[in-house]
């Protein structure tokens, strides 16, 4: 520790002292406190700013990124990056874990999200703490493969020695073959999403086969009979499909969840106290996926108006954007609106006593009103 203290002293030293500003590789203005002035910031220059290089800020240069996103969808085996998945959303009772669905588009709502790289994107959703990212691998219904599953492996194993830690990656879709088992293993993911209804017989057989390939298996029940099935399979985590029950109705299903360890609601969650009633019922952790897409990235070709002393925390306009000053594209990802979504997902408040303002996602955290325009 002494010897980082001395080398940022010496760097100070010989540099002035605006060289030490940290600013995103895109930033084309830089705040001091509450004013902001333009000034052209290099695309490499985090890498060459001297403090950054002593105390080691930033754990991604803008060149390396690049170069890792061409290297995760090459077939190489990135199952060594792999995180406990169970031991990850497993929490005490009275709290909640996160699962964050990272899909671009949603058959059920027939939304679109501009998700233009899934590493940047996984790793804004581990620095809004979630405890687990989910990737919906099927390019027809969702959007996404299993390289998309593979780079979202990739950007969390650059948080492995950090604070949050790197999270477990759950591989979701229609799986029924072995070799859909096998090809997840080596893409690195974490946990596999099984459906009773789709595998019936096959399920015992699947299960096993995931834990023979490292995989934690989350089996998705969304009836009593289906449950009771699960629980015979031997898997640890259950997940209910709340999305298409409703919060009610899986509500009264997890009163069924046996010796399950942790259950997951997948879906359905349309307010916080939708998560609160849930963690109340004996839920371990909720999967949310368009609500937080939406606070993410809002919807395909939306603009969005930033509003607030805050605004956005990359809510930075580059010279020739097209955009005015406080505005961004849907393809920007808004880091501030993630993280108080997250916060106010796993708050410990009240479903009784809980504050109205934080019952709309869109008002999550947000001391002033923002604005959405398409």
């Amino acid at each position: 520790m002494a010897v980082t203290v001395l080398l940022a002293m010496m760097a100070m030293a010989s540099t002035g002292i605006e060289a030490f500003l940290i600013a995103p590789p895109h930033a084309g203005l830089i705040q001091h406190d509450r004013t902001y002035t333009f000034r052209p910031v290099s695309s490499s220059y985090p890498s060459r700013c001297p403090l950054n290089l002593a105390m080691n800020v930033n754990r991604w240069k803008s060149e390396q990124v690049s170069k890792v996103e061409v290297t995760a969808g090459d077939e190489e085996d990135a199952s060594k990056f792999r995180v406990k998945f169970l031991k990850a959303i497993k929490k005490p009772a009275g709290s909640i874990s996160i699962i964050a669905a990272i899909k671009r588009r949603s058959p059920e709502s027939d939304k679109k999200f501009s998700i233009p790289s899934v590493m940047d994107f996984s790793k804004a959703l581990t620095n809004a703490k979630v405890n687990a990212i989910s990737v919906w691998v099927d390019e027809d219904m969702y959007g996404c493969t299993l390289s998309d599953l593979k780079q979202a492996v990739v950007a969390q194993h650059s948080f492995k020695g950090n604070f949050p830690g790197p999270c477990p990656v759950l591989a979701c879709g229609l799986f029924t073959k072995e070799e859909d088992i096998r090809k997840l293993s080596a893409a690195g993911a974490a946990g596999v999403l099984l459906s009773v209804g789709n595998l019936n017989d096959k399920l015992g057989a699947m299960v096993e086969l995931a834990r023979k390939e490292g995989l934690e298996p989350v089996v998705l029940c969304s009836s009593q009979e289906e449950m009771q099935a699960a629980e015979a399979s031997g898997t640890s985590v259950l997940a209910v499909d709340s999305r298409l029950l409703g919060v009610e109705e899986a509500m009264k299903l997890a009163e069924h969840k046996g010796k399950a360890e942790v259950v997951i609601a997948m879906g359905g969650v349309k307010e916080f106290q939708d998560a609160w009633r849930l963690r109340d019922a004996g839920f371990g952790c909720v999967s949310v996926g368009d609500e937080l897409l939406t606070a993410s990235f809002g919807l395909e070709g939306e603009v969005r108006q930033v509003g607030g002393k805050e605004g956005l925390g990359a809510a930075v306009v580059s010279h020739g954007s097209g955009l005015r000053m406080g505005e961004v594209r849907g393809d920007v990802i808004r880091e501030n609106d993630v993280k108080a979504f997250v916060r106010g997902m796993t708050a410990k408040a009240s479903t009784k006593f809980g504050p109205s303002s934080l019952n709309s996602f869109r008002e999550a955290g947000a001391k002033f009103k923002r604005h959405y325009v398409v």
